[in-house]
């Protein structure tokens, strides 16, 4: 690059650094509502356009599929079943899930290893181990690999990846805005609340769902308001993008005092009890089929590539004789639901519901097993969309059962089943029975779904896909140095295995004799907001803080002053082999958010700022919070990755 090309790229670069310190300057002096309102808009608006670009490529590899399969078919599609149902060359099926995979495997595996599996986990990880950190890039590869795997017959489901986008999006507002921990926690929930909304078109069931999924016991209310905001907004947005209605039909119920008899109470029970056992089925299956792959790896030398595409393999197999499994099974699902509708009275489905039960039964079995090998192989995709399905055919079947001794039409009880289902498998009943009933068309299903979605949760205690989540929340306090070294100091926080340098981001230094222009180009470059101060030695003498002595970039840009006559502030040092406990008793001694790191020479090594300190903590600290066996473990294995 020219002298005068890298002046102009400089100069736009700190033009849109000067762009966004006013953007938040404003930010920061709005109220509470309005705050919440221009980074919910922000979120769902970009979330919702990449989530569309998701679905864009997904409808055109099924359209590719469909091609390879030797059908035409002349809507857009993202259900993969539909094609593989109809497909006279059945054997083609394991050839599309391997190719899929293939692609899949080596996108995520060489560009983002921790994008294999399902969605939801890996946010409800960020929110509580990781200060609300979640990487832009994982979720553009998931984006990719997902749209491979349920575009080539994949049995998963598309809220995985939308939920990490819209999770990293929100994020990523929180942190340009220069938003505390706790804030871009909650932009994170924001964010996955609108993605979930965009897709499933039912923004108070999708805020209390995102706000539920965090822990086991309890909804986060302080993140709902702003999840509300954004999925509120998403929701708008999927009406103009994906159509004016959800894939799903609407009920029309006719006679509501019916659906809230006594008997037909106590049947939203029974029917609770019965999700509670599938439920409790498909996660115990899914862990074990992911242990069992694992397995080949770690026991077996498997390559961790081939992995997946040894799951495709077997969903291939299986899809053959059952090709109703395959996919997302979101347009097979509506069709299935339209046929119950449609069907008059309870009657026409008992003369023939031998044969029916066996295959609502069947199919609830089979994708079970089928997302299990799916995604429990590292293929990339959701498990909302089939605790979904799962959940339909099994309502379906007790409402066939039930429904001609009570009189409540058996498709209420599938749509009942969706919400009890999931609720237990993901631990969210309230936010599912409100999707359910918004889904729907009608919010008379919310008390039937909440009675059902409720019992199940309890029935299954403990037993839930998002093993991140939390028995009950961190103390809002610990988000702070001087609440994190108090924690230190009284023993609250134990066995810390964290060491300084493990910390140390490689700040880029300045010369005491450099100018003041050239510690801004830095600034510029680098993105820093100080700049540590070296002499001849490289040795510390102290750091740059514009934003402290009120420097302003521009000016800065333009003088020739050396920094060494500027003011600069005596800096938080500590050393490279000093206790971790350090850190932070300078950062609170000094009123800062980041420390020096030098070596034994006191020569600069680095710098260490209060967020990274935050998130390398939260594992320890939420140690003590979740009661249940496998804490201990599922610490460890955060705090290692």
């Amino acid at each position: 690059m020219s002298a005068s090309g890298e002046q102009r790229h400089s100069s736009y670069k700190m033009w849109l650094r000067q762009v966004a310190a006013l953007v938040n300057s404003v930010v920061l002096r709005l109220g509470y509502v309005e705050r919440w309102l221009f980074i919910s808009t922000v979120t769902a608006i970009t979330a919702s356009l990449v989530i569309g670009i998701f679905y864009w490529m997904l409808q055109g590899l099924i359209l590719l599929s469909a091609k390879l399969h030797g059908l035409i078919i002349h809507e857009a599609l993202t259900d993969y079943s539909l094609i593989a149902i109809h497909s006279r060359e059945k054997l083609l099926i394991p050839i599309t899930l391997l190719l899929g995979a293939a692609a899949s495997s080596l996108i995520v595996y060489t560009f983002e290893p921790e994008a294999e599996g399902a969605g939801a986990e890996s946010v409800v990880e960020a929110y509580h181990f990781k200060a609300g950190n979640l990487r832009g890039r994982i979720a553009a590869v998931k984006t990719i690999a997902s749209a491979l795997v349920l575009g080539t017959g994949g049995s998963a489901g598309p809220e995985g990846p939308a939920i990490q986008i819209g999770g990293s999006v929100g994020a990523f507002t929180a942190s340009s805005l220069h938003l505390g921990i706790e804030e871009r926690r909650v932009a994170l929930i924001a964010g996955a609340a609108a993605a979930l909304s965009f897709i499933f078109q039912s923004p108070v069931g999708a805020a209390i769902f995102a706000a539920e999924l965090l822990y086991e016991d309890v909804l986060e209310a302080a993140a709902l308001p702003p999840a509300l905001l954004a999925s509120t907004i998403a929701y708008a947005l999927s009406l103009h993008i994906l159509g004016p209605e959800y894939k799903l039909p609407s009920l029309h119920i006719t006679n509501i005092i019916s659906l809230y008899s006594l008997s037909a109470l106590g049947s939203y029970i029974v029917l609770g009890l019965v999700e509670a056992v599938f439920a409790f089925a498909f996660v115990k299956f899914f862990f074990f089929t992911k242990r069992w792959f694992d397995s080949f790896v770690k026991e077996k030398g498997l390559s961790i590539y081939l992995k997946p595409v040894l799951g495709a393999i077997m969903v291939g197999i299986v899809g053959i004789f059952v090709p109703a499994i395959l996919g997302t099974g979101e347009e097979l699902l509506s069709s299935l639901l339209s046929a119950f509708v449609h069907l008059q009275g309870v009657r026409s489905l008992v003369a023939m519901h031998y044969n029916l039960l066996l295959i609502l039964l069947i199919l609830a079995l089979m994708k079970m097993i089928a997302t299990s090998l799916t995604v429990g192989s590292g293929l990339s995709g959701g498990l909302l969309t089939p605790s979904l399905f799962i959940g339909a055919m099994v309502g379906q079947l007790v409402g066939i059962i039930l429904g001609q001794h009570i009189g409540v039409e058996p498709v209420i009880y599938a749509y009942i089943g969706m919400a009890s289902l999931a609720g237990a498998a993901f631990k969210a009943p309230i936010g599912l029975a409100f999707f359910v009933a918004e889904i729907g068309g009608t919010p008379a299903l919310i008390v039937p779904a909440l009675i059902a979605s409720l019992t199940s949760a309890i029935a299954t205690r403990g037993v839930t896909f998002v093993t991140a989540a939390l028995k009950k929340p961190l103390p809002p306090t610990v988000f702070t140095a001087e609440s994190l070294l108090q924690m230190l100091r009284s023993g609250e926080v134990k066995r810390i295995n964290i060491t300084i340098l493990s910390l140390v981001k490689r700040f880029t230094p300045v010369n005491w004799h450099a100018t003041l222009r050239d510690a801004a180009k830095i600034m510029v470059q680098t993105g820093q907001k100080i700049i540590p101060i070296v002499d001849d030695n490289n040795r510390v003498v102290g750091v740059l803080d514009p934003a402290y002595v009120g420097l302003d970039l521009g000016y800065m840009m333009r003088s020739s002053q050396p920094v060494i006559e500027v003011s600069l502030i005596n800096a938080p040092i500590v050393r490279e082999n000093d206790p971790f406990i350090r850190v932070l008793e300078e950062m609170v001694a000094h009123g800062v958010d980041y420390v020096i790191v030098v070596d034994r020479s006191y020569r600069y090594r680095g710098v260490i700022v209060f967020e990274d300190v935050a998130q390398a903590l939260m594992p320890y600290i939420a140690a003590g919070i979740p009661e249940k066996a496998e804490a201990s473990e599922q610490i460890s294995e955060v705090a290692r990755r």
